[in-house]
């Protein structure tokens, strides 16, 4: 996807921030429109099994990039890395998930239910 992006204006330097925000922001697993020449698309089973209804509280992109954890619009992305390197330990990622009840008060900005998040190494 970030070989596709033709402009980088939205003042965001960081590449994988970038690209995490056209996921949730045009809720869509694959948000490049046209798609690639390169890669065959179906559009009608793409909306219904390539859409995001709204935005969620997390979202794991595991790649072979270099791992890491961000905050997007109030959403936790993690990629964490490979569990295995050839013979060698990998990296893994661990999040405590705490879900508020109907009963607590709910601030007016969406907050994520992560409380901690980590990448580790094996």
């Amino acid at each position: 996807m970030g070989a596709e992006e033709i402009s980088s204006s939205s003042g965001i330097s960081d590449r994988f921030t970038r690209i995490l925000r056209h996921i949730l922001t045009q809720r869509s697993f694959y948000p490049l429109y046209p798609p690639s020449e390169e890669l065959n698309v179906h559009h009608e089973v793409a909306a219904l099994g390539a859409r995001l209804p709204l935005t969620p509280d997390v979202l794991v992109t595991p790649s072979q990039l270099r791992f890491f954890i961000k905050d997007v619009l109030g959403c936790v992305c993690i990629n964490p890395g490979q569990l295995t390197k050839g013979r060698a330990g990998g990296t893994f990622g661990r999040l405590w998930i705490h879900r508020e009840s109907p009963t607590e008060p709910t601030e007016p900005r969406r907050r994520s239910p992560c409380v901690a998040a980590q990448i580790l190494r094996i």
